[in-house]
Order: structure tokens, then C-alpha cells, then sequence
């Protein structure tokens, strides 16, 4: 069998060092962190490598997002620091801590940015894994009837991180897609099977459609309350679809308990299905025949219990527009459902969507929501299911496992909240870390992050970032508006007083101006098929 990738056989060969960078500047550059919490778990005095990932010059300073190698038992996290001297994006630095806000930084000589064409035996040794990100593809002339394609793609593990390396592959990999490959005996590459390769770039299609075509809450919602309050005659046979809908939605006072939070999650549509497919099995136990899909769904929907009961399993947002999608093409017999933006032309790129995207940008259709008619009822109501689709499929890309045992998954989510007499939603994101089930006890214990996000009119864009381990907390909130600042600050100590009342120890709560970093992504471990 021939393999998936084709390198030339190499062998050992020294490490070179590369071009000889030089800086103006060789010594020492001091950073101050920005966010002290970063600094936790890092040993001071150790010199620690690290890669500019933005660096953007903020008045007579530069504010750079640093990532910074994984240390033993410990994935790679992103720092910001500020810094007088600019550091060129993708520099590699050595970092040396000194204290929670303070660290050094020292250029490490430029490297080589020519693609590779070959493997390096000592660096990847026969049997070893590599993993990259594909960045390019390009297909090439047949050779015996076989397709090929040239692959440019971006290694993330191991001592050539970084690195580009030049491929040729009989497999069409979509760009922006993660490879996971092993080293042959002569140098080749094998990879994943082609049915979880076909599983991801059905998700990335996925990811795409759906956030061409989705839209935010706000405007469908305002739309079924004024519909809901005219008279009947306007229409009668959408009503109850249409309060079913609006009763799905928490208000401001519901989210105040554990209880009200738990049911706006549960209610936001990213379980559906997993819900309906534990409904099927119970009923399929007691050897009852299913009613048809289309029966079901109805009757789920209109089964909505009381704000302080639990949510009915299958009964939540998306099934309730599920079904008034049912009832508004019902009335509009035949009716074609245009795409909210028009398809990207030949000279347009598609857009950059990939899974860790979060928040997710709000496309707000005030226009449709002002023209009382079935046609924007029914546009309004595809885009808001799209939405929640996309966060199913953000949630599936971001869930994986690891070649150790540890584990990562995700939950992304809109809870749309009723705030007087307008609407509102929070993105939320939930992420846990499950580590390798080899570590010592004390370390089996899971690590919890919880991101939200959301504008209100009084404190505008506001985000939450919250860790949680082994009963330590900590938080940080980022704002862009200097007065929301000042309040968050001066609301820190009340904070700090709740959560030590339920008897969490806390870490560190601080406060920022600007946006937060991006969530932390994983390497993504995928099978590997075996070769004979």
C-alpha cells in the first residue's frame, strides 16, 4: 500500500541555526503581564520559549499576545504584555519570569521560512506522530490515473513547531483542516482514515452554511410579541406556535438562581437531538411503536413546563421553531426561503469560519423585523435555528480526545433573555478539561472555563472569563467602555465576598480594558489507520 503523503528518505543530518537574525536590540526586553492570573503555575527564573502571536502598538507602548511552549503536564497557554520595544509577529522569544506582572524577553535567532521538503529522522524519528493545520491546496497533473494535490501545511507539536512543510498528497484536504500523521520507516506520511477525514469537512461545510444563514434572536423575538398581541384574526392558526416560542425565553430575574440558569441552558436547542435520541430509547424499551417525527414534534413543543420546573427532555427553543417553521410554510404553500446575504461571487472568498470562533458576531435584521408579513416571520425564523445550528457545530469541533486518555469538550450557546420590554441574549461558552486517567488522584480532578459574553445598552460589550479547579476560582472581565470599567472594579470585593460564601477559594479576580484572547484550543488528536 502506497502512502498517503509522499517525502523524501532522508537521513540524520546536524541541525543547522538557520538565518542569523539580528535585532537592534540583543538584550533583555522587560515585559509587564496584563493579566497577573497568566503567571499562575510558571516558575520564576526559568527561561520559558515562547512565539509573538500580535503585537500592536498602543501609544508609546506595544501590547503583545504571547504563546508560550507547554511545560511538563501542562498544555500551551497565551499571555498579554505590554513592552517599549516592538516584537515582530512570529518572533521567537525566550521568556524568563521575575514576578506576576513582571518578565524579561530575549530574541532567539530568526529561522529558516522556507517550507520543509524532507523529515528529519532526529527530529522525527519512524513511528512518531506529527500534527499540522492545513494551510493551502493546490491539485497537480495526474500520475497514472491518480489525482494528486500539493499540500502547504503548519506544524504544531514537537521541536519543529512552526515550521511549514512542502507535501503531495492523492487526498484533497480542505484548508484549515488538522492532520494528523505518522512517520514511516523512509520518511512517509500515513494519515487518518478517509471517513473521519469526509466527517470533518462535513463539519467545516456545516460551519460555513450555517453562519452565511444564521441571524440573532432580537429581532424574530420582537417580531412574535407584536404579532402575538394583535388579534387573532392576524394569524390565528400561528398563535400558539408563536407563544411557544416566546416562552422558551428567560427574563432577568429567572437567571438569577442555579435553578433558572440550568433551564435556560437546557432550553437554548443545542441538546435537541441528544434529547431526542434518549427520548426514542426510553420509548423504544417498553416496546412501544414511535409516533411519526412529525406528530411528535408538536406535542413537544407545546409541553412547556412552569419557569421553576425542569425542562421536558426535547422540549426547548429549537424544537418550538421547528414547529413554527412547520406552520409558516404550511400558510405559504410552495414558498422559496432566499438566503439572508447573497451567495460570495467568483472574485469573493468565503468566509474564515472555523471552530473555536466565539462570540459569534450578531447579525442583527431590524428591517425584516419591521415588516409584519409571514415572508420575514419565515426568513427570521431560519435564521435563528441556523444560529443555533452553528453553535452545535462549534460545540462538535472543539470536542475532542487525546491520545493519553485526556479530553476536551465543549458547549457554545445563546440564551436569549427577555430585559422589560426589550430582548437581549449571552453567548456562553462551557469548556472541560478532562486529564489522562494515569495522573496521580489529586490531578483527576476536571478543569472548568466558562466564557460570556453580551452588550447591554447601560455597560456595552461586556466579557467573562471564569476558572474553575479543585474548588480554586478565578475571573477576569474585559470591557471597551472606560465607566463599565470603573464599576466592574469597584464590584470586585462584592465578588469575591459571594463566592468565598459558597465556599470556593479564590485565586484571582481582575478587571481589563479591550477584548479578551481567544479561547484556548487543544491539538486535536485524531485515529490513525493502520498501514500493513
Amino acid at each position: 500500500m502506497s502512502p498517503d503523503f509522499r517525502l523524501p528518505p532522508t537521513v540524520a543530518s546536524p541541525p543547522t541555526s538557520g538565518l542569523s537574525g539580528q535585532t537592534s536590540n540583543p538584550g533583555a526586553v522587560p515585559l509587564e503581564l496584563l493579566r497577573p492570573i497568566d503567571a499562575q503555575g510558571l516558575p520564576n527564573g526559568v527561561e520559558l520559549q515562547a512565539q509573538v502571536l500580535k503585537s500592536e502598538a498602543k501609544g508609546a507602548h506595544f501590547e503583545l499576545l504571547l504563546r508560550l511552549a507547554a511545560l511538563a503536564g501542562q498544555p500551551p497557554r497565551e499571555i498579554l504584555a505590554n513592552s517599549r520595544q516592538a516584537l515582530p509577529e512570529g518572533a521567537q522569544l525566550l521568556i524568563q519570569l521575575i514576578s506576576q506582572t513582571r518578565a524579561t524577553a530575549s530574541l532567539l535567532p530568526a529561522q529558516v521560512t522556507a517550507p520543509l521538503t524532507r523529515l528529519d529522522p532526529a527530529l522525527f524519528p519512524a513511528g512518531s506522530l506529527i500534527q499540522a493545520r492545513v494551510l493551502s491546496q493546490q491539485p497537480l497533473p495526474a500520475q497514472a490515473e491518480q489525482a494528486r494535490f500539493a499540500l502547504l501545511v503548519r506544524l504544531l507539536q514537537g521541536g519543529a513547531s512552526g515550521a511549514l512543510l512542502s507535501l503531495v498528497s492523492s487526498r484533497a484536504l480542505e484548508p484549515g483542516s488538522l492532520l494528523t500523521a505518522q512517520v514511516g520507516a523512509a520518511g512517509e506520511l500515513r494519515v487518518v482514515g478517509s471517513q473521519t477525514q469526509q466527517l470533518q469537512l462535513g463539519l467545516m461545510q456545516g460551519l460555513r452554511d450555517s453562519f452565511m444563514a444564521q441571524g440573532s434572536a432580537a429581532p424574530l423575538l420582537r417580531l412574535l410579541e407584536n404579532l402575538s398581541a394583535q388579534p387573532p384574526a392576524a394569524g390565528r392558526e400561528l398563535q400558539p406556535a408563536m407563544r411557544q416560542v416566546l416562552e422558551q425565553i428567560s427574563n432577568l430575574s429567572q437567571l438569577n438562581s442555579e435553578a433558572g440558569v440550568n433551564r435556560a441552558i437546557r432550553q437554548s436547542g443545542i441538546f435537541l437531538e441528544a434529547d431526542l435520541a434518549r427520548l426514542a430509547t426510553a420509548l423504544g424499551s417498553k416496546g412501544d411503536n414511535l409516533p411519526p417525527l412529525n406528530k411528535l414534534l408538536p406535542l413537544l413543543a407545546s409541553m412547556t413546563p412552569a419557569s421553576d420546573a425542569p425542562a421536558l427532555p426535547g422540549s426547548d427553543l429549537k424544537l418550538a421553531l421547528l414547529n413554527l417553521l412547520t406552520q409558516i410554510q404550511r400558510q405559504l404553500p410552495g414558498a422559496h426561503l432566499p438566503p439572508l446575504l447573497p451567495p460570495p461571487g467568483p472574485w469573493q472568498a468565503l468566509p474564515a469560519v472555523r471552530p473555536g470562533l466565539f462570540p459569534l458576531p450578531n447579525r442583527v435584521l431590524s428591517n425584516l423585523a419591521e415588516a409584519p408579513d409571514l415572508g420575514s416571520l419565515l426568513r427570521l425564523t431560519a435564521a435563528l435555528l441556523a444560529r443555533i445550528q452553528h453553535q452545535q457545530f462549534q460545540s462538535l469541533g472543539q470536542t475532542q480526545s487525546f491520545a493519553d486518555g485526556s479530553s476536551q469538550t465543549v458547549w457554545q450557546l445563546d440564551i436569549p433573555l427577555r430585559d422589560g420590554q426589550q430582548f437581549q441574549h449571552v453567548q456562553v461558552r462551557i469548556q472541560r478539561d478532562d486529564p489522562a486517567p494515569n495522573r496521580k488522584a489529586q490531578e483527576l480532578q476536571p478543569q472548568w472555563e466558562i466564557r460570556l459574553a453580551f452588550d447591554l445598552d447601560q455597560l456595552g460589550p461586556l466579557h467573562c472569563i471564569s476558572r474553575l479547579k479543585a474548588g480554586r476560582v478565578s475571573s477576569e472581565f474585559w470591557t471597551e467602555q472606560p465607566l463599565t470599567l470603573a464599576l466592574l472594579e469597584q464590584e470586585l470585593g462584592h465578588l469575591r465576598t459571594r463566592l468565598l460564601g459558597k465556599g470556593l477559594e479564590v485565586a484571582e479576580l481582575s478587571c481589563h480594558a479591550g477584548l479578551p484572547p481567544e479561547p484556548r484550543q487543544s491539538l486535536q488528536q485524531r485515529w490513525i489507520d493502520e498501514v500493513t
